[in-house]
């Protein structure tokens, strides 16, 4: 109790200013951590370290300020193993960034925001709706950086060749194409597919998609309560105004394209890689996040595509569910272990800023999670659909990332294999969800 007090006041001192000139959230702050008596804040997280490293350097050399910092990168496989190592060790770092999926893993090392130093209202009006998820009973988890959304690319010649001049805004228009964009050889094989759709082992990002599709059709996977920050398993559900479970009709959407039974028939275990797949030229669509756009015009720079938004639901289960689709979100958060709480928050102000976050994504590809900057737009038309999807991102809080990606593949698995109909397969899932959470 000592320490959160303690934390309390450090933050008043740190954010009160802001908050008394009506200004957004940490807009406008300064660091002068240049003195040799700031200790260093080491900083530990998932985001690329050269990237990282090198936003700070343009900062620092366009604000004309100094930061003593340290960041190392982990992998998200193992960060959750080191913090706790770190801690339990006393060299832990003094804030993590991390996706919003890992909130729940650490909701008892963290230092809570209060309200009282950064209203909840101040918080709304400053981030994209997804940063709700940060907002927890007794505070805010962490300070949002940047979101990096699930989108589509999509291969120009393809469509060229199709005749077809622009990439699908509905899943509605996907029975359509999948008859134009899927190709087969003469053994009846494969040899060019719509998108990667119906299976899982080697679809990247099955489970980003298949998420997308259960919130555009008015569900959630994972909802916690308000009061007591309790989880529960929401895959089961039917909203009021829903004819359907959500995550069933979105089942049967997306497994229907590895039936060979069905018309839309254009993805099977025998393909390679989506991505691969797509780098190769014999996919029309891919959906990656926005950070994926360096490395496949890396990958191959003869490959001309372009990228759009994911497609919408418009008649599923809940033909009046807003548009979604998946997103990372990236945010600071601070350990109560830390002995550099007030120099770990003044650092963070600085670096969530709209110029420093400007400089980060010189480096990334992704989006601002503060909403003034969305609203600004951006002059690279592949960037500005990165921003449009911020606006609609969404995203839940995983209670074990590596155990509901199995969850979703025995999901898809249990309908592909004909072991279970969608409904039964989501109802399976949404007990196995239940037992992890």
């Amino acid at each position: 109790m000592q320490s959160d007090n303690k934390f309390k006041i450090i933050l008043m001192a740190v954010f009160g200013f802001f908050v008394i000139a009506g200004l957004l959230a940490f807009s406008t702050f300064r660091s002068s951590n240049t003195s040799s008596s700031q200790p260093t804040i080491a900083i530990w997280g998932t985001v690329d370290k050269t990237a990282f490293d090198n936003f700070v350097g343009k900062y620092e050399q366009d604000s004309g300020s100094q930061f003593k910092y340290s960041y190392t990168e982990y992998p998200l496989a193992s960060i959750d193993q080191a913090i706790v190592e770190g801690i339990a060790t006393g060299k832990g770092p003094d804030a993590i960034l991390i996706p919003q999926e890992l909130i729940g893993r650490y909701l008892d090392k963290v230092s809570l925001i209060p309200f009282s130093s950064l209203s909840e209202r101040t918080f709304l009006d400053t981030y994209i709706q997804e940063a709700d998820l940060y907002i927890q009973p007794g505070g805010i988890f962490a300070i949002p950086f940047y979101v990096d959304p699930l989108v589509m690319y999509w291969n120009k010649d393809i469509f060229t060749n199709a005749e077809i001049a622009a990439p699908p805004a509905s899943w509605s228009q996907f029975p359509v194409l999948a008859g134009k964009l899927t190709q087969t050889d003469n053994n009846g094989n494969i040899t060019q597919s719509i998108a990667p759709l119906g299976g899982y082992a080697n679809i990247d990002n099955a489970k980003a998609i298949l998420s997308s599709l259960i919130m555009q059709a008015g569900g959630s996977i994972v909802s916690e309560d308000g009061t007591t920050g309790k989880l529960s398993s929401d895959l089961y559900q039917k909203p009021a105004n829903a004819a359907l479970i959500p995550a069933v009709a979105a089942l049967t959407f997306y497994t229907d394209y590895s039936n060979p039974r069905k018309s839309v028939y254009s993805w099977n275990s025998s393909l390679p890689d989506s991505k691969e797949d797509f780098l190769a030229g014999n996919l029309a669509m891919y959906f990656g996040f926005a950070s994926e756009a360096l490395d496949i015009a890396a990958k191959n720079p003869n490959l001309s595509f372009d990228v759009a938004e994911m497609p919408q639901t418009v008649d599923a289960a809940n033909s009046s569910a807003p548009k979604a689709t998946f997103g990372e979100l990236y945010g600071f958060a601070f350990l109560k272990s830390s002995p550099n709480t007030a120099a770990a928050v003044s650092l963070v102000s600085t670096l969530t800023s709209a110029p420093a976050v400007a400089d980060f994504l010189g480096f990334v590809s992704g989006a601002p999670a503060r909403t003034d900057m969305i609203s600004a737009g951006v002059s690279d038309p592949k960037q500005q659909v990165f921003y449009d999807s911020a606006v609609i991102a969404r995203g839940f809080i995983d209670p074990d990332m590596a155990a509901t990606g199995q969850i979703f593949q025995s999901m898809v698995g249990d309908v592909t294999s004909g072991s279970l109909d969608a409904d039964g397969a989501v109802q399976k899932a949404s007990g196995k969800l239940t037992s992890i959470l």
